[in-house]
């Protein structure tokens, strides 16, 4: 499915963004709010372009969707890619392009479907992928899916949501690092030789 934003459409999706990045603790912005940030009154908002905040939202999952779950599609049905190279070359510099909004997102409560919605998405297809390559643990694919796409969004929320994220080049290794380890040894103290 292809959605066309047009020009005023991306406007009213930056003015959202605005009101979010200058009231921070905001529970919930209004299409009056929206409207006023971008200059336009809120019926033409409505009428022509989207149907309310709800609307907005669900055009921003899909436009920070778009890419990502075609790169994660790719990789996990592309045997010859390896984790380094997809990490670094394709899901991480997507992640990075779209960093002020998913930064502004990562800060503020106003979307709480956001984090839904990413589970929506991928734990079907982590699932499937774990069961696909026949992963047999003793917790099953469902749950490890659910851990592993949460354990991400922590990671890249955390990593996104710094005042100077570190580009893609300096952050991979770093990811790469904590997926690898469990919080049992990310805890552990380092024994002494």
């Amino acid at each position: 499915m292809v959605v066309v934003t047009s020009m005023t459409q991306y406007k009213i999706i930056d003015a959202y963004f605005r009101v979010l990045q200058e009231n921070p603790c905001l529970k919930k912005v209004t299409l009056g709010m929206v409207a006023e940030k971008a200059g336009m009154r809120r019926e033409s908002i409505y009428r022509y372009h989207f149907q309310g905040v709800e609307d907005i939202q669900d055009r921003i999952h899909y436009l920070i969707n778009l890419e990502i779950k075609e790169s994660v599609q790719s990789f996990l049905l592309n045997d010859a890619l390896d984790l380094d190279t997809f990490l670094n070359q394709s899901f991480l510099p997507i992640l990075y392009a779209k960093k002020d909004w998913l930064k502004i997102m990562s800060k503020t409560t106003a979307d709480t479907e956001w984090n839904k919605f990413l589970i929506e998405e991928y734990a079907p297809l982590i699932e499937n992928y774990l069961d696909s390559i026949e992963k047999k643990e003793v917790i099953p694919n469902s749950f490890l899916a659910l851990i592993l796409i949460k354990e991400v969004l922590a990671i890249t929320s955390t990593w996104l949501t710094d005042d100077e994220p570190e580009p893609v080049s300096l952050f991979t290794e770093k990811f790469i690092s904590i997926i690898k380890k469990s919080p049992f040894d990310l805890l552990e103290r380092p024994t002494k030789e």
